[in-house]
Formats: C-alpha cells, structure tokens, sequence
C-alpha cells in the first residue's frame, strides 16, 4: 500500500496532477521506513510518524506534516523547503545538510537534534514555542 502511494504521488508530482495521486498519508505510522530519496512533494503527511525511519535526500518541499514525529529520524540531506512541521516532534534527528528555506516549526520540539546550524534554522520560520537545542539558543 505504501509504497503504491508513494509510487502514485511521484507521479502526480512529475506529470503536475495530471497523472497519479497526491499522498494523504495522515497519521500513518512510517516508523522505521526506509524512504531514502523518496519524492514527497506537497503530500498530506500530517500527524504521520516517522521515528527511526530513514528519510536521507527525501523531498518533502511543501509538505503538511504538522504534528508529525521524526524522533531519532535520519534526515541527512532531506529538502524541507516550505515544509509545515509546526509542533512537530524531531527529538534525535539528524538534519545534516538538510535544506530548510521556508520550513515552519513554530512550536516544534528541536531540543535533541543533531546537525542543525543556525544558518538552516536562520532561513526557518520559528517562535517563540520552537524548543531549540541548547547549543543553538544559548549562542
């Protein structure tokens, strides 16, 4: 099932809607996923779960994943741009060189996260409610 909705949600990405189906994932458990480089442009992922799961290099520009856990998610290399993770939960991700222009995570619980810079969260959207890593909001 999965990965026919990844497969269809690709393709309604590459051919612009007119083929294939835009992902409505809500609340899905995707624990331990292997989704390396997987296309999840402007997929409904909200309150999807993504704990261990390996998302390194996956596209997810524009995408709704409000509330969504990423706790101990390797992330490395991931394109957040514009992605909706407000009050989301990436405790123990690691965000190395991932992409972040755009990316809102007002509420967002960052405390544990390894390889965010500040330049990435710079180009982020956060507030006051945004838990940071103490190495980032003590500098």
């Amino acid at each position: 099932m999965l990965e026919k909705a990844l497969e269809d949600h690709a393709l309604w990405f590459k051919t612009k809607g007119r083929e294939g189906k835009r992902a409505v994932l809500r609340g899905v458990d995707l624990s331990c996923a292997v989704l390396t480089g997987a296309t999840l442009v402007e997929a409904d992922l909200i309150g999807a779960i993504f704990d261990e799961a390996n998302l390194e290099k996956a596209d997810f520009r524009g995408a709704f994943l409000n509330e969504a856990s990423f706790k101990n998610a390797r992330m490395k290399g991931a394109n957040l741009e514009e992605a909706d993770l407000n009050w989301g939960s990436l405790n123990g991700a690691d965000l190395t060189d991932a992409l972040m222009g755009g990316t809102y995570l007002q509420g967002s619980d960052l405390r544990d996260v390894t390889g965010l810079t500040r330049s990435q969260l710079e180009e982020a959207y956060t507030d006051d409610q945004t838990r940071l890593p103490e190495s980032i909001s003590e500098s």
